[in-house]
């Protein structure tokens, strides 16, 4: 298989799997990182988030558990964020619990780099 056709055939792969958890997601979540909605941060809400990265449908998304970092937009740092919280590397942000404030850490530096990956 060559490349391309590989990451086709594992974006319609997630796709998938995620209309299947779609369809059995619990009650509206606001746990963040929770991006399917079934109330627990797996591997498949940083999947949910690659697939809506990659333009792709994805049924029960929560975007508002989807944005980590809270910035307004959704990000591959959505993405880094669950997953360091997935391999318990402490993420900055309360990942897996229901959030009672806004983040007080900014996702980006003056310069538009990411604070946790990389400060010149």
């Amino acid at each position: 298989m060559t490349f391309r056709l590989r990451i086709a055939a594992s974006i319609l792969f997630a796709a998938v799997v995620l209309m299947i958890a779609g369809t059995a997601a619990a009650a509206e979540s606001n746990i963040l990182g929770d991006a399917d909605g079934d109330g627990e941060v797996t591997i498949i809400d940083a999947t949910a988030v690659q697939v809506k990265l990659a333009n792709q449908s994805v049924s029960g998304f929560f975007e508002q558990n989807a944005d980590v970092d809270k910035n307004g937009r959704i990000e591959s740092i959505d993405v880094t964020y669950i997953q360091r919280y997935l391999n318990e590397l402490d993420p900055p942000y309360p990942i897996g619990v229901q959030p009672t404030a806004a983040p007080t850490q900014s996702s980006t530096d003056a310069e538009g780099w990411g604070n946790q990956i990389y400060r010149p």
